[in-house]
């Protein structure tokens, strides 16, 4: 485990190709977002939030159909000497995300570490050098708590890495750490245990993964996955004022809700000015994005990896105030 906040971040920008600014704003927005469910007058409208992970395939055809095998890995984060106000997800919150990709045919697994006594020996990776200082352990839900399988069981369908091709390692240095985002130890933990998960399995296997923001609990118990932007509104004269959401999340977030009736998952928008502040949160179901989305896809701007995307625009009209959307849930 890094023994300090910086040699996390070290971490953190290996495995990030882009560190641009829609990069930064994402993850901005997830703190606000954090702090905004646990006010006063919001904190009892859902249940519980529960950190994301991912969901991975395997990265070559050596099973038939390699996205049949797809299985969800949500890591447990454990903090470290220097992480404040820092609390596990709870195991009712565990189960229910592992009974929501169950329903879809997706196997759960979460990432364990054991980093003890080791803090101190973290080692960054670097070209050519792609150690890694934990091993992940598996574990299922059981009938009375997490238990622990063997790895093999959950990447038997996966193919061993031969070798180092394929591997990156990124430029250490890009990430400004004077800005107050870099001083929150608890979403530096979060996000360090996320993507250690990910390189651990990229270095020992062929996998190809997709990202998972979060899952709200409401209150009925029922399990949401979210996808979380920050976004100025486009206003169109035409078309209507609308947010746009990125194909890859669309995709994803239609592959949940397509699969049952009983399935859904939740698009959340923090509407911004242009300076970045914010003016509301908003939240729909993404049944009716897909009910009312506008079907001719948009070039968009860079993403969060620095590469350029194709946005879904979606009218801002079918959107709640995420403080009346949280009740319903």
């Amino acid at each position: 485990m890094p023994s300090n906040l910086n040699t996390a971040i070290d971490f953190l920008e290996t495995q990030w190709s882009s560190i641009n600014d829609n990069k930064l704003k994402g993850i901005n927005a997830e703190i606000r977002l954090e702090a905004y469910l646990k006010s006063p007058l919001i904190k009892d409208l859902y249940r519980y939030i529960i950190p994301g992970g991912w969901i991975i395939a395997p990265g070559s055809n050596a099973v038939l159909m390699p996205t049949k095998a797809r299985i969800a890995v949500l890591p447990n984060s454990f903090g470290f000497s220097w992480t404040k106000s820092f609390s596990p997800s709870p195991f009712t919150a565990q189960t229910l995300a592992s009974s929501f990709f169950n329903q879809v045919g997706i196997e759960t697994y979460f990432a364990n570490f054991d980093p003890s006594g080791r803090e101190s020996r973290f080692d960054v990776p670097r070209k050519k050098n792609y150690n890694t200082t934990y091993e992940l352990e598996p574990h299922l839900i059981g009938s009375s708590g997490l238990e622990k399988v063997d790895i093999n069981v959950m990447m038997r369908n996966f193919p061993r890495r031969k070798g180092l091709v394929g591997m990156r390692a990124y430029k250490s240095g890009r990430i400004d750490r004077k800005d107050p985002v870099w001083s929150d130890s608890s979403l530096v933990t979060h996000l360090f245990w996320k993507e250690y998960s990910r390189y651990f399995l990229q270095r020992n296997y062929l996998v190809s993964s997709n990202d998972l923001d979060f899952f709200i609990i409401g209150k009925s118990g029922k399990a949401y996955p979210i996808e979380l932007k920050s976004k100025r509104v486009y206003a169109d004269a035409k078309l209507g004022d609308w947010f746009g959401i990125d194909i890859g999340p669309f995709s994803k977030l239609s592959f949940f809700v397509s699969l049952s009736n009983n399935m859904e998952a939740l698009y959340l928008v923090e509407e911004v000015d242009d300076l970045g502040g914010n003016i509301e949160w908003w939240g729909v179901r993404f049944s009716e994005v897909l009910k009312y989305c506008f079907w001719v896809t948009q070039s968009g701007g860079a993403s969060m990896g620095g590469g350029r995307s194709n946005t879904i625009k979606v009218p801002k009209e079918i959107f709640t105030p995420l403080h009346l959307l949280l009740p319903t849930l």
